[in-house]
């Protein structure tokens, strides 16, 4: 029973955190000046989209083309469950939970394709290859750089990775790992400006072209929430999780993810759009090669500091 009641407050936790990553996105696009418009779009966006019509366009597959939303939604709920908010406030523990992490950000994969490819038009389609390249070419560097940390800790339990940072957190001495799982990160959530799979300028909206309704506020729930399960693993494998003085472990953790996650938004503004080939180019000839330098650098540094860490 205490499990499923932590469960619960980490999926409520989601929930909140979800709508704080649409009001950052807001600000973004918006700017100080208009805090209230940006605590408030949101939710007119969402009861916009609760008021249309859930159009099917014809063709489409039936069973795939309802289920994609789902499967999105259910890939994020299960992967926040392995993320600690504070000491034994984790909805499942299992002794390889950053394992169990990156091994269920594939389904994303699935819905992804599921939505494009049961809408039966060109621009489902093709974005839908594009999306399931992108995904599947920076889910290797999150992995990989992920290893530095689970190195580090010589655990992949979440909170033996927290609970290893007491001393020093994995930020400062291994910040080409937090680059390479950060602009992954941009890339897997479909951030500004990574996002050409679904922009309306690229492919009419790409993957979600045929979406309306409903169907369209889960998946743009869905990707909030990805990103913002993201920036939370990377706050646990590089900025100590939950630990902090004089406040509590769950205060520290939230006010930290708000923080990575207003700082990437905001970068993200800064950065050109890349082409496909470029982005692929990024990920295969670029970020992978610096992951295994930085496994490398990680794996020395471990042999050369005392402890480990």
């Amino acid at each position: 029973m205490n499990a499923l009641l932590i469960s619960l407050e980490v999926l409520l936790g989601l929930f909140i955190g979800t709508y704080c990553i649409a009001v950052l996105q807001q600000l973004m696009l918006l700017g100080l000046r208009r805090v209230g418009i940006a605590f408030t779009l949101p939710i007119a966006n969402a009861v916009q989209l609760l008021r249309q019509e859930n159009l099917v366009p014809r063709g489409a597959d039936f069973f795939l083309y309802r289920s994609a939303p789902f499967i999105a939604l259910a890939v994020v709920a299960l992967t926040a469950l392995v993320i600690p908010l504070g000491p034994n406030l984790i909805g499942f523990d299992p002794s390889i939970g950053l394992f169990y992490f990156i091994v269920l950000l594939s389904p994303f994969v699935v819905a992804m394709m599921n939505a494009g490819w049961s809408q039966n038009s060109k621009e489902g389609l093709f974005s839908t290859f594009r999306a399931a390249a992108y995904l599947v070419s920076y889910e290797v560097p999150i992995g990989f750089a992920a290893i530095g940390p689970v190195m580090a800790a010589q655990s992949l339990s979440t909170q033996h990775i927290v609970q290893s940072q007491a001393g020093l957190w994995y930020v400062v001495w291994q910040p080409l790992g937090l680059a390479i799982y950060l602009l992954a990160a941009l890339f897997v959530s479909f951030r500004h400006p990574f996002d050409s799979a679904l922009a309306g300028d690229e492919l009419e909206g790409g993957v979600f072209a045929e979406y309306s309704g409903v169907r369209l506020l889960l998946f743009k729930v869905a990707l909030d929430a990805i990103f913002l399960i993201l920036m939370s693993m990377g706050i646990l494998l590089f900025f100590g999780g939950w630990q902090g003085p004089l406040l509590p472990g769950p205060l520290w953790f939230v006010l930290k993810t708000l923080v990575l996650s207003a700082l990437v938004l905001w970068a993200g503004r800064f950065l050109p759009r890349l082409r496909h080939d470029q982005i692929l180019t990024l990920s295969w000839k670029i970020l992978l090669p610096a992951s295994l330098v930085n496994i490398t650098l990680v794996g020395i540094l471990t042999l050369v500091i005392p402890g480990g860490s």
